[in-house]
């Protein structure tokens, strides 16, 4: 459990303070409660077994992570996603996405979740992604730009003229000649910046992990409708569609005068470096404006050490969440299986506190009507058998079978919250 305290905040608690008296809490890491998919270069998703996902978490366990990234092409591998179904819902970020990667013939794990992003050189990827590394596609190190050919202008052109949305669809419009074609590092992010004299405003392309496509497609081009027109940049992974829009907050126009595309583009993207892209003018409220718009590929920032240990306690500390069951939990239950009861947020922090304030005692309990309780915090879990004497609250650790007891005022507290 030692090598997992910087997700569970219980733990490291006991870790830091110390205490002679055992501790309920013995929270571990649950693969099985896990369910992961892998995303493949070819697109293909493969289910991961639980012992991949334990490979994943072992992977991404916050130590000895990289101060810089390796340097030279990277070869993907695959993208792992994990997610808890008993715990996860959609405002929840999911922990981790792991993209496996080789570069220099050394493997190498970059691990995120939210804006933490880490690296860390590995022994060996997950074994139901081994099979496919000979799939692994290439990608450069740096971010390339250039000029679109002229058959990638024309199909540009085609795209945009092709019904999109909801009807009456809006007319959409392609300027050929500001259409660039990126080709897109492993990873990092994109700024598009529309500069204009009342100032600057920055749009994100991030490089998803999940989904990464190896080019990019940008150009410039307008839509309008019967009640506004507007202007952004349209991108497209594949050169089709062009659905993907990157707006400033005040896109809108009345009349468009011009757009001109820089004269010099550079064919390598240097992080942190800003690239004008092309300029265009227009009339808003009879007043004329320009904007020139600029790209920049940022690096991610890697965290390492004591920062990076800081960080994800910060993101894990609140992630807390508890389950009665009537049945054992066997592997991954449905979120919606009926002798489940979540418990609410507040619940979950009275469980917390009350686990955390209970005593070691020699004697079990009778079972209770729910006989079972699962406490999930981070990544980690821990389940208790629950247990009546009188009106004492025993809780039973269900791997080492010692027993606890809540204290009185807890105990009464439970009864009230819980015992209908």
């Amino acid at each position: 459990m030692k090598k997992y305290l910087i997700f569970c905040t219980l733990a490291i608690l006991t870790f830091l303070f110390g205490c002679e008296e055992e501790q309920a809490f013995r929270l571990h890491t649950a693969p099985e409660y896990y369910q992961g998919r892998a995303m493949l270069p070819s697109g293909q998703l493969i289910e991961m077994t639980e012992a991949d996902r334990t490979t994943v978490l072992d992977a991404c366990y916050p130590e000895d992570a990289l101060a810089l990234a390796p340097r030279g092409e990277r070869r993907w591998i695959g993208t792992v996603t994990l997610s808890q179904p008993l715990t996860t819902n959609r405002s929840t970020q999911v922990f981790p996405t792991a993209t496996f990667f080789e570069a220099e013939n050394q493997t190498f794990v970059e691990c995120q979740v939210d804006t933490i992003t880490y690296m860390k050189q590995i022994d060996a990827v997950p074994d139901s992604l081994a099979a496919f590394r000979d799939q692994a596609v290439t990608y450069p190190a740096v971010a390339k730009l250039r000029n679109a050919q002229p058959h990638e202008r024309l199909q540009f052109l085609k795209e945009m003229d092709k019904p999109f949305g909801n009807e009456p669809y809006p007319t959409r419009t392609a300027f050929e000649q500001t259409l660039v074609h990126v080709t897109m590092p492993f990873n990092g992010s994109f700024d598009l910046t529309f500069e204009s004299s009342e100032g600057n405003e920055r749009v994100t392309i991030p490089i998803d992990a999940a989904s990464r496509q190896p080019f990019r497609s940008i150009g410039f081009g307008l839509e309008s409708t019967e009640k506004m027109n507007a202007y952004g940049v349209y991108t497209s992974p594949n050169q089709e569609g062009y659905d993907e829009v990157r707006r400033p907050e005040d896109a809108s126009f009345d009349r468009l005068l011009g757009v001109r595309q820089t004269e010099t583009l550079p064919t390598t993207l240097v992080s942190g470096e800003r690239y004008p892209l092309f300029s265009f003018s227009f009339m808003r409220d009879n007043v004329p404006h320009k904007e020139i718009v600029s790209i920049t590929y940022h690096e991610p920032i890697l965290l390492r050490g004591e920062a990076l240990k800081r960080e994800m306690r910060a993101e894990f500390s609140n992630r807390q969440h508890a389950v009665f069951h009537e049945l054992a939990l066997i592997g991954t239950e449905s979120r919606d299986a009926s002798f489940l009861t979540h418990v609410s947020a507040d619940d979950t922090r009275f469980i917390f506190k009350a686990i955390e304030r209970s005593k070691a005692t020699t004697e079990p309990g009778e079972p209770a009507s729910m006989p079972y309780l699962t406490v999930f915090e981070g990544i980690c879990a821990q389940t208790f058998d629950v247990g009546y004497r009188g009106d004492d609250v025993v809780l039973t650790n269900t791997k080492t079978g010692s027993h606890f007891k809540l204290l009185r005022d807890d105990a009464n507290k439970w009864h009230d919250r819980f015992d209908d």
